[in-house]
C-alpha cells in the first residue's frame, strides 16, 4: 500500500483513452465535471485535468494539491472507480471545504448506485 500514493495519478495514454471511453458523468456544475470508470489497477486513480484558463501556474498548482490530497486521505483509491475531474475556473473560488464536500458527494452516490446494481445482480 505504501506505493499507491506515487501511483494514483499515472495513466499510459491507452490507459486514458480506455477511461475516457468507459467514463459515466457522475457530476456536472460551474467549477468541476467528474467522470467516473470502472477501475483499471486493483486501486482507483484520479486523473485532474486543468486548461491555462483556469488560473495562474500557483492556482492550477494549489487546486490539482487539494484534490489528490482529498482523494488519498478520503481513501477514495480503494473505490471501484477511476477518476476523471476536469476543471473549471469557477474551481478558484471554491474554499477547500466546498471542494471536499462535492467530491464526497459524488462518491457517497456513487458508491450507493454501485451497490444497488451489484446487489440486484
Amino acid at each position: 500500500m505504501s506505493s499507491i500514493p506515487g501511483k494514483i495519478t499515472k495513466f499510459t495514454k491507452k490507459e486514458i483513452d480506455y477511461l475516457f471511453h468507459h467514463a459515466r458523468r457522475a457530476l456536472k456544475n460551474p467549477a468541476f465535471v467528474i467522470l467516473l470508470a470502472p477501475r483499471q489497477l486493483n486501486f482507483g486513480r484520479i486523473l485532474i485535468i486543468l486548461s491555462k484558463k483556469v488560473g495562474s501556474a500557483p492556482q492550477r498548482n494549489k487546486i490539482r494539491r487539494r484534490i489528490k490530497s482529498l482523494f488519498f486521505e478520503e481513501k477514495y483509491f480503494t473505490t471501484p472507480f477511476d477518476t476523471v475531474v476536469i476543471v473549471h475556473k469557477k474551481a478558484t473560488e471554491l474554499s477547500f471545504n466546498q471542494i471536499k464536500n462535492t467530491i464526497r458527494d459524488v462518491y457517497h452516490k456513487a458508491l450507493a448506485h454501485h451497490a444497488k446494481n451489484s446487489s440486484d445482480e
